[in-house]
C-alpha cells in the first residue's frame, strides 16, 4: 500500500525470462545411447542374465497399497530353506540379504517357491568342458549346452505379478448383523494386555492350593 499520498512505486518486471528457459534436444538420442549400451552389456555378460534375482516383498505402506515389489535380497532362512547357501547364492545370480527378517508365512513360502522356480530353469555352465559337476545344482550336460539359445536382455528376472487381493461382495446374513466387530477387537486386545497378569494370578492360585 502507498502511504501518505507518496509517488507511485515503478513496476520492475523485466526478468529476462529467456535466459532462465533450458531445451533438451538429445533426449531421443540419449535414449538410443541407453538401449545400445544395455545390448553391450548384455553381450558381455552372455550368458550370465543381465540382473540378479530379487525377492517379492510388499511397497510402503504395506497396509494402504497391496502393491507388490522386488525386495533387495532374500534372507538367510529362504536360502536354507531352497537349500543354497548364501555364497553359492552370490555366485549363480541371487541376490542375498542378511539383515531382512521374515515376518509372514505366506511371503516366506513365496519368495522360496520362487528361488525353487529359478533352480529348475536355470542353466549352470561347468568350469570344466566335459566335466559337469553335481552340486546344490548341477552343471549342466554337454547336450543342455549345444541347444541353448535364449535371450537375457530382461531387465528384471522372474518379474513381479500383482494379485488381486480385493474382496469380493458378499450379502448380508443375520450372523454378520449381530457380529459385533468392535467389542471383538476390544476384547482381543484387553486378551493380548492382560495374558501376562492372568498367567500370574492362576500360577499363584494353582501354588496356594
Amino acid at each position: 500500500m502507498v502511504h501518505f499520498q507518496g509517488a507511485l512505486t515503478t513496476s520492475h518486471l523485466r526478468k529476462h525470462w529467456s535466459r532462465f528457459v533450458k531445451t533438451w534436444f538429445n533426449q531421443p538420442a540419449r535414449k538410443r545411447r541407453r538401449l545400445e549400451n544395455r545390448k553391450e552389456k548384455a553381450a558381455a555378460l552372455y550368458p550370465r542374465p543381465v540382473s540378479k534375482l530379487r525377492p517379492v516383498a510388499d511397497a510402503a505402506p504395506s497396509s494402504t497399497t497391496r502393491r507388490a515389489r522386488l525386495g533387495k535380497g532374500f534372507t538367510l532362512a529362504e536360502l536354507k530353506k531352497a537349500k543354497i547357501g548364501p555364497a553359492f547364492a552370490r555366485s549363480i545370480g541371487i541376490a542375498v540379504d542378511h539383515r531382512r527378517q521374515n515376518k509372514s508365512v505366506e511371503a516366506f513360502q513365496l519368495n522360496v517357491q520362487r528361488l525353487e522356480q529359478y533352480k529348475q530353469r536355470l542353466v549352470l555352465f561347468p568350469r570344466t568342458d566335459k566335466k559337469p559337476k553335481k552340486g546344490p545344482i548341477n552343471d549342466a550336460t554337454e547336450e543342455v549346452l549345444k541347444g541353448l539359445n535364449v535371450d537375457q536382455t530382461a531387465e528384471k528376472v522372474l518379474g513381479v505379478t500383482q494379485t488381486q487381493k480385493r474382496d469380493k461382495a458378499v450379502s448380508l446374513t443375520k450372523e454378520l448383523l449381530a457380529t459385533k466387530a468392535y467389542r471383538t477387537l476390544k476384547q482381543e486386545w484387553s486378551n493380548q494386555r492382560n495374558a501376562g497378569k492372568r498367567e500370574k494370578k492362576a500360577k499363584e492360585a494353582a501354588e496356594e492350593k
